[in-house]
């Protein structure tokens, strides 16, 4: 055997001891550090394949190591997995979950470790979880905004049905009313036009206005005012003086004997006219022709 031989069957011999470790490591099963084995049932592994994770709080701590059917057919699957990290202390009620690790689907086991103080031993079947997937979550968290965008689009739907109504009515009350608008509409044009036709007319009133007001203003009506105030200041004063019986005015106003006076000195004046009236010859004398005797022997 030649030295070339010997390289050939040297490099074949490497090759496949690399390969074997390699084939073992990606099947998870680590030849330098064995760890400690477990097996938990599943119904259901949703994609879980051997070399998925082992993962405690998201941290990966050994691998799965093989899938297999229960014997009995009932179709369930015990999976075996690998925890290679020796200071993770795996409790026995320790639980052992699948779940979904990003979003294309990928999956792993998740240890929830237990409170117990008893610690599982390598080769013992912890219990199983099998966790809902990542769009379930998902789906579970987006649920509650579906429904407040169902009740929004509810409200908006319920929103735009009144507006319809209300639109509605309105053309209907538009179609009845109609003839009325019209007949408005006849009637501002009629004003427009009478405004139009009396253009002239108005600005006349407004320019007589406009000298009313110059009158006015160069008519001094402030001093024409107070003036007019102090004419009513002295016609008070002077009622003033007459209520409390100053003056003339006063006088005969509030005292009563000159009334009285007078009206004795009319009476008087009555009963003289009355007797004047019956007895002229006794303040009327004539004395033409002797009349003298003859005024004697009247007298008498």
């Amino acid at each position: 055997m030649g030295i070339k031989e010997i390289k050939v069957g040297i490099l074949t011999l490497t090759g496949l001891t690399i390969a074997y470790f390699g084939f073992n490591y990606l099947k998870g099963n680590s030849l330098f550090n064995k760890g400690e084995t477990f097996y938990s049932i599943y119904q259901d592994v949703e994609g879980l394949h051997v070399g998925s994770k082992v993962v405690l709080n998201g941290f990966p701590i050994g691998k799965v190591k093989k899938i297999t059917f229960i014997e009995g057919g009932s179709g369930r699957l015990v999976a075996e997995y690998l925890v290679s990290d020796p200071s993770i202390k795996v409790s026995n009620n320790t639980v052992a979950q699948i779940l979904s690790t990003d979003l294309f689907g990928s999956k792993a086991i998740n240890l929830l470790i237990g409170n117990s103080a008893d610690l599982a031993q390598s080769g013992d079947t912890l219990q199983s979880s099998e966790a809902r997937g990542m769009m379930d979550e998902i789906n579970e968290r987006i649920d509650p905004y579906e429904q407040q965008a169902k009740k929004l689009l509810h409200q908006v739907d319920t929103l735009l049905q009144g507006v319809k109504i209300t639109v509605n009515s309105l053309n209907a009350m538009l179609i009845q009313e109609q003839g009325k608008i019209g007949a408005i509409t006849s009637n501002v044009t009629a004003i427009t036009q009478n405004l139009e036709d009396n253009n002239a007319h108005i600005s006349g009133t407004l320019a007589n206005l406009h000298q009313l007001s110059d009158s006015l203003n160069q008519a001094d009506v402030k001093r024409i005012l107070d003036n007019a105030g102090i004419a009513v200041a002295n016609m008070k004063e002077a009622m003033e003086k007459v209520n409390n019986g100053s003056g003339t005015m006063g006088k005969l106003i509030n005292d009563s004997s000159l009334y009285i006076n007078l009206n004795n000195s009319a009476k008087d004046l009555d009963l003289l006219m009355k007797d004047l009236n019956e007895n002229p010859r006794r303040y009327v004398h004539f004395s033409v022709f002797g009349g003298k005797d003859k005024e004697d022997k009247l007298d008498k």
